[in-house]
């Protein structure tokens, strides 16, 4: 999934387009995160929320930004 900038947020070279990764893996989600981020800026750390298991997100080195998600039902 992806999609375009939100209204009111300001245009800068990457946030013009987010990235969403969904796996029913925890394992998965975590291996890609630790690997993606380590050449990026860490958002928001992995964790446990309200309607996921495992979510966080990063910017990679490009600018582009990265929403990783456990996609099961809780």
């Amino acid at each position: 999934m992806f999609s375009d900038a939100f209204p009111g947020m300001p245009f800068t070279v990457g946030n013009n387009i987010s990235l969403s990764f969904v796996s029913d893996n925890s394992d998965e989600i975590r291996t890609v995160f630790n690997t993606l981020s380590e050449s990026g800026t860490v958002d928001k750390e992995l964790q446990e929320t309200f309607w996921s298991k495992c979510y966080g997100s990063y910017t990679d080195k490009f600018g582009i930004t990265w929403q990783l998600n456990h996609g099961d039902e809780q």
